[in-house]
């Protein structure tokens, strides 16, 4: 199956990436003047290393031409605004509970003018690695996965990688040593999977990943999860802006990386989105 193909393509790319780091951290070390820690070099090695990996193997691997992807020009932008007003509604339902529980505290961090400049590049960058995020996760491995083992083993494989990736990455360790400590600190990385404190994050996640992958089946558009998608990046990349999460009640408000997404309120925001998503009109023109 091509899909275990991808799997040890995107394996290679995990320990190329590890090899790399540690001397990619000493480059950037030297160059900018002050240390990184492995797990943020790591992250862009990887992501770079893994964007001309695909490339390269695109055809090989059947991968999938833009509409099969569910990129198709047609009503993008219909489905798009569609996505965002999906995830804002859920949200917004999920902030006000914030806010009736004291973890929501408003807060003005910049003068008018410069808050609007930042809160319009925070939208741009909400909307880039959604639609970057989901072109691989809802896109290329729901696809590959889905036509290799079906829907259900499809939407699961998906859901639990996209989690794990997310809480994967908040690991820190130095970025000093060669190729084989690059290698060796892999573990390290994926420590906080076994934590107590990632698994509220966990399950927020697993249960966003979901939604997108329904948004993705039912309404047959890429666009529809990426404007959902970006709306969450935007809560935390334009929200601080205006408010500030409170770190208690925990419960609620979530702890951990990502932020708010293993607490109770995060969870009711996606609850809603799907309850918005079902009662919708709209189908998918293609589940492929």
């Amino acid at each position: 199956m091509r899909t275990l193909g991808l799997a040890a393509l995107v394996l290679g790319v995990l320990l190329a990436a590890a090899a790399v780091s540690p001397w990619a951290a000493s480059v950037a070390a030297r160059v900018v003047g002050h240390p990184f820690t492995f797990a943020r070099v790591f992250d862009r090695v990887f992501e770079g290393l893994l964007v001309v990996a695909l490339l390269l193997a695109w055809r090989p691997l059947d991968l999938g031409r833009p509409a099969e992807l569910g990129l198709a020009r047609a009503g993008w932008g219909r489905a798009l605004g569609r996505g965002l007003a999906l995830g804002a509604a859920g949200l917004a339902v999920g902030l006000a509970l914030c806010a009736l529980g004291g973890g929501v505290v408003a807060t003005l961090r910049f003068a008018a003018a410069k808050t609007v400049r930042k809160a319009a590049l925070g939208l741009a960058a909400a909307l880039a690695v959604a639609a970057g995020e989901e072109t691989l996760f809802r896109g290329v491995l729901l696809r590959r996965v889905t036509r290799d083992g079906g829907a259900v083993l499809g939407v699961a494989v998906t859901t639990v990688v996209y989690a794990a990736v997310h809480v994967v990455r908040t690991g820190g360790v130095s970025g000093r040593g060669g190729a084989w400590a690059g290698v060796a600190r892999l573990e390290a990385l994926f420590v906080p999977l076994a934590a107590p404190a990632a698994w509220p994050p966990l399950v927020g996640l697993g249960l966003l990943g979901i939604l997108l992958a329904a948004a993705r089946r039912r309404t047959g558009s890429l666009w529809t999860p990426i404007g959902i998608h970006a709306a969450w990046v935007a809560l935390f990349r334009v929200g601080r802006l205006f408010f500030a999460l409170a770190s208690r009640p925990a419960w609620l408000v979530g702890t951990g990386w990502p932020p708010f997404v293993g607490g109770a309120a995060a969870w009711l925001a996606v609850g809603v989105s799907a309850w918005l998503l079902r009662g919708s009109r709209w189908r998918a023109r293609a589940s492929g």
